[in-house]
């Protein structure tokens, strides 16, 4: 009997501090929702570089200097037709980000292909064509230039630009360009970003960047009646095509220029090489 109640009491004690601890945890507050912990976001990754940034010559806009043709580095439609192929399946181009929105184009101008004749290792006296030209960057963004000139005779043999310092160093001093600061770039050392000139806070000022492109005249070149010389590098355009055999290839935007070049392949002047009417154009190659 007296464990009997004991046992009740022993209940009786439980319920009634289970029920006060209800009652109150009923009574006091649900405790209040932490907001959720900010974290610092990490620094951004800085932008690899790819190349060294190139020194540039101040040059006042608008004014590329005697001999040079000016090329029109206007956003064209067919631009807006590659641009359109080059998005992958199902992205919307309206809804890239704006720095997507058009290609980039440099601005270019060339002087026709001239001539000089340079002492090569191994080769003896050479005659060699080049192509003299300056580069300004007005996209807003430094860009990467990798040029590739190629020379196209009329039977379609192709001949990349040659790396041929000799002849740098005398093309930079008939071209009036001597500059120890800035020099005259050939087909190796032109490769590094250009800086934006629209950025540069210099009031009517450019600064360009000076390359020559040349090319050690073999029988071929010297016997060829036209020449065509294409440059890529000018502009991120491209787009990717299918062939009908299914093989895939990407077409970038080049520059065509062309040249007639009447005369003899034993007496070669320069004067004979002229440029066409048009002297240029936008293709996709």
């Amino acid at each position: 009997m007296q464990m009997r109640t004991y046992r009740l009491a022993l209940l009786a004690l439980f319920l009634s501090i289970v029920g006060v601890t209800g009652v109150r945890a009923q009574e006091e507050a649900p405790p209040k929702r932490q907001a959720p912990l900010e974290l610092d976001s990490p620094p951004p990754i800085p932008e690899e570089r790819l190349g060294p940034t190139l020194r540039t010559t101040p040059v006042r806009r608008g004014e590329p200097g005697r001999g040079f043709v000016v090329v029109d580095s206007s956003y064209l439609p067919r631009d807006e037709i590659a641009r359109r192929n080059s998005v992958a399946p199902g992205v919307d181009p309206e809804k890239l980000p704006k720095k997507l929105e058009k290609f980039w184009v440099l601005d270019f101008a060339f002087k026709p292909i001239r001539m000089i004749t340079v002492e090569l290792p191994g080769k003896g006296r050479r005659q060699v064509f080049y192509m003299y030209y300056r580069v300004v960057n007005r996209t807003g963004e430094p860009r990467m230039f990798v040029p590739q000139f190629t020379l196209v005779t009329d039977d379609g043999r192709a001949y990349p630009d040659q790396v041929l310092p000799q002849a740098v160093r005398l093309i930079e001093a008939r071209e009036g360009a001597n500059n120890t600061l800035n020099p005259t770039l050939g087909a190796v050392s032109i490769m590094g970003y250009i800086p934006p000139s629209d950025k540069n806070g210099k009031e009517g000022i450019d600064d360009a960047v000076y390359g020559v492109a040349v090319w050690d005249v073999d029988r071929a070149i010297a016997r060829s009646d036209a020449l065509t010389v294409y440059i890529t590098g000018l502009s991120d355009g491209s787009y990717p095509e299918t062939l009908p055999d299914g093989q895939q290839v990407i077409r970038y935007k080049t520059l065509q220029v062309n040249f007639s070049r009447p005369g003899d392949e034993r007496n070669l002047n320069e004067k004979e090489i002229r440029l066409l009417d048009p002297p240029y154009e936008w293709i996709y190659r």
